[in-house]
């Protein structure tokens, strides 16, 4: 039960895909509750200094991130008129978002049907198919092909605590493996 997980509000999808990268679980929910009361949406954030959001990300390390997760806030207001951008294109356009960031909002916030392929879902797909050898592209596409049709942030986040819990990169508990 994590607070990002009761949202489907893509500032809130994004500021949590971003803490979390490199930084456990347990570190990152009191900064995010707090910086999401701080700025609750992206004119919140777009409209305070750098230096007020760096001030709430104290702690989490590798503060880059949130400079350019001040960058997203201010293109979201600036280049998309406050409107969160649903493409994945656009989404890879803010600052600071790659392809599974992008993917991980769209598929959260917009139900879109994209696989978010971080590491741990990399090895899932790895125990599971075989992915040893294929390009990034072929993975990105077998993620893609595999994404229900309903609830596909479901999906997404069940795919991402497999791979943290029960697929994990060492002692894999296989036995426990719902699939």
């Amino acid at each position: 039960d994590l607070p990002w997980r009761r949202t489907r509000d893509p500032w809130a999808i994004l500021v949590s895909e971003t803490m979390l990268q490199q930084t456990q679980v347990a570190r990152v929910v009191p900064r995010y509750l707090e910086l999401m009361e701080r700025f609750p949406t992206t004119a919140a954030c777009a409209a305070a200094a750098v230096g007020d959001l760096l001030r709430c990300w104290s702690g989490l390390g590798y503060n880059g991130r949130a400079v350019r997760l001040h960058g997203a806030a201010v293109t979201v207001e600036r280049v998309h008129e406050g409107r969160f951008p649903r493409d994945l294109d656009a989404l890879q356009r803010l600052p600071g978002v790659g392809p599974y960031t992008a993917r991980a909002v769209a598929a959260i916030a917009f139900g879109a049907r994209v696989g978010a392929v971080d590491v741990n879902v990399r090895r899932v797909l790895g125990r599971l198919v075989g992915t040893e050898g294929l390009r990034p592209i072929a993975i990105q596409a077998m993620a893609d092909a595999a994404v229900p049709a309903d609830e596909p942030g479901r999906w997404t986040h069940a795919l991402m605590d497999l791979g943290a819990t029960v697929c994990r990169a060492r002692a894999p508990r296989c036995d426990d493996c719902p699939v």
